[in-house]
């Protein structure tokens, strides 16, 4: 039977129907510019329905384990489902926790597309765990996320360019520095509303990159094709 109510990959189906956070641009962004060849032990930090960690496991060695969390429990089932459905069930594990209580071996790459609206908006149950930084304060995803990263780890996320800067100064303070910052415009015509970070243990100077989504036409630009293409169905 054909599922309609999620996502066709080139490689996967995302099925989202039961999960707060739907498939969008943010999530495949994140999924796409971060490198997992090279990584062995991967950590999904609210990972929803599971697209992070399969978008990862679809780039990963064979032998490359991926543990995905969150603290919903419908959204860790269906993550467990995507991933059973994918090419490559055999990566994935998926657990109900939240980060601050998560204990675990050491990771060489932690990713994370997290919770960024400020304390007060409110959205229904589901959503408001998903969206709400009440659960996931910056400074928590951080902090435990410097914790559970390996010596020569790498942790990214994607966030609001509007608190970028502020995340680059409150990861410093738990010893992560900032290595690479790609700035996405949905149009030249726009500000910037979503900036993907790259962190380290390494102090360096930042990579500095920009990304424009669509052309002034309205098509997707080339620079976003090449970014996604291992993964858009059309692309």
């Amino acid at each position: 039977m054909v599922q309609q109510s999620g996502f066709q990959f080139k490689q996967f189906y995302i099925e989202h129907g039961n999960v707060a956070m739907k498939v969008g641009t943010d999530g495949i962004l994140l999924g796409s510019w971060v490198g997992s060849e090279k990584s062995k032990r991967i950590l999904d930090i609210g990972t929803g329905s599971g697209l992070l960690a399969i978008m990862l496991a679809q780039q990963a060695t064979n032998d490359c384990e991926i543990i995905g969390i969150d603290i919903d429990a419908a959204a860790v089932a269906q993550a467990i489902e995507n991933a059973k459905q994918c090419p490559w069930p055999h990566k994935l594990g998926f657990q109900q926790a939240p980060l601050q209580q998560f204990i675990a071996d050491e990771f060489d790459l932690i990713v994370s597309n997290p919770p960024y609206f400020a304390s007060g908006q409110h959205f229904d149950s589901a959503r408001q765990y998903a969206r709400h930084d009440g659960q996931l304060t910056i400074n928590d995803l951080f902090e435990h996320s410097a914790r559970l990263l390996s010596a020569n780890g790498q942790f990214a996320c994607i966030l609001p360019t509007d608190i970028a800067t502020k995340a680059v100064d409150i990861a410093a303070t738990f010893g992560l520095y900032c290595q690479q910052r790609l700035t996405v415009m949905t149009t030249l015509a726009k500000p910037a509303k979503r900036t993907l970070l790259l962190f380290s243990s390494t102090e360096c100077s930042i990579i500095e990159q920009q990304l424009v989504i669509h052309q002034r036409s309205g098509e997707y630009s080339e620079d976003y094709i090449a970014l996604c293409r291992d993964y858009y169905l059309h692309f």
